[in-house]
């Protein structure tokens, strides 16, 4: 027979495991991205602040928070080095709260371009990061507006 001392610590455990689940956030209900797809005029920058990415962006949200989309960008600064965010392509990302955090190239898993920054309202704004094997290879800023 156990000694009612491992009974209760097993059952103390058990209560606080159970006390302690995070219920998660409502993030589709915060978003104002919506489950709709949006589209995005999109800017990229390099590290000096000049535009060297144009295009359009497709966002949607669904209820856990995961996003989904399209993309359409050109380097309009021959010679930069932007990684692949030229031409067409699919993305994915997730959204909490208001940060967002973008991969331009999902299903790579090296040559990828990452989003990271924050929705307010009609813009999203942030840090863009073309990443290889050796690390980061070049980034900069980057900000998409809601076409109205």
């Amino acid at each position: 027979m156990q000694s009612p001392r491992i009974v209760f610590c097993v059952i103390f455990t058990l209560a606080f495991a159970v006390a302690c689940k995070d219920g998660g956030d409502a993030v589709s209900s915060a978003t104002p991205l919506g489950n709709s797809p949006s589209s995005y005029s999109y800017k990229a920058y390099n590290s000096k602040g000049s535009l060297v990415v144009a295009g359009t962006i497709t966002l949607a949200v669904t209820d856990g928070g995961t996003m989904s989309g399209r993309w359409t960008l050109e380097c309009v600064a021959p010679g930069e080095k932007v990684g692949p965010q030229t031409g067409t392509g699919t993305l994915s990302g997730t959204i909490q709260g208001t940060t967002v955090t973008i991969n331009l190239n999902p299903g790579w898993i090296d040559n990828n371009v990452f989003l990271s920054g924050s929705l307010d309202k009609d813009r999203l704004s942030g840090t863009w990061m073309w990443s290889t094997f050796v690390g980061s290879t070049s980034q900069g800023g980057f900000e998409a507006i809601k076409f109205q």
